[in-house]
């Protein structure tokens, strides 16, 4: 009989099918119990080799994957969240490549122990190619209890986990919002999180994840033409520019 899923993981992807492979191959090794998890992958129309790294997994019990017939931008997530079963959902980068071991236990434990916050994440690698999307550090501050401690602050949605039952609770407010790459998914639910049920948000701070986010890890693994065409489609310009520089 099959345990009842705890930790549902959501990926959301477009044409970054070498992303996605290192990224689901990571992933996958990291969780320390499949049998209570779900992984969910959408593909928003993908037109390049995506197809053939989800047929890799189209048989794996604890993998489900929706394909879509078109891109619906990040959009696409507000179908992704209603396909949620377990009791934790974290969202999952495409260009996330490495995570932490025992990353549902991870989660299960904080979100258990800060019952105050309702969006934590994983803390990012940082070099010379990338921040990893992550805001300075004065934007953030320690909570510690016990052994653990939060970055209190800014929480993108790179690896991030929320409670099923909060976002119950925002639901419509989410699927009625307008999200777009300027205002994202991430920023939308932290948001509703905040305002409405008061609940805070924060990055775990000793345990990492690498999000290969830049125009450098894109051109290393060929998805720059990607990056280009998105931040264009979104009116992004000063991301344009920026990728365009590498090309």
């Amino acid at each position: 009989m099959k345990s009842k899923i705890k930790t549902s993981f959501l990926i959301l992807t477009w044409n970054r099918y070498q992303f996605l492979e290192q990224c689901l191959s990571s992933l996958l090794s990291a969780i320390s119990d499949i049998s209570s998890c779900e992984i969910i992958v959408m593909d928003n129309g993908s037109d390049d080799a995506t197809a053939q790294v989800l047929d890799k997994y189209k048989d794996h019990p604890s993998f489900r994957i929706i394909k879509l017939k078109k891109n619906y931008g990040i959009s696409g997530y507000k179908k992704l969240f209603g396909k949620v079963r377990g009791e934790y959902a974290v969202i999952v980068d495409d260009d996330v490549l490495s995570v932490p071991q025992g990353i549902d236990k991870t989660f299960a434990d904080y979100m258990t122990t800060y019952t105050d916050y309702g969006f934590i994440g994983l803390n990012v690698i940082q070099n010379e190619f990338t921040d990893g999307a992550k805001p300075p550090i004065e934007h953030y501050t320690e909570d510690v209890r016990g052994d653990k401690v939060i970055e209190r602050g800014p929480t993108g949605g790179w690896c991030t986990c929320f409670r099923r039952s909060d976002y119950r609770k925002v639901k419509w407010r989410f699927l009625f919002s307008s999200i777009s790459m300027k205002v994202a998914e991430d920023g939308m639910l932290s948001l509703l999180f905040s305002t409405k049920l008061k609940l805070k948000s924060g990055l775990i701070k000793d345990k990492v994840c690498f999000h290969a986010c830049g125009p450098y890890y894109a051109k290393e693994y060929g998805h720059l033409d990607r990056e280009i065409e998105k931040y264009s489609a979104s009116g992004l310009s000063d991301y344009v520019e920026k990728y365009k520089e590498y090309l």
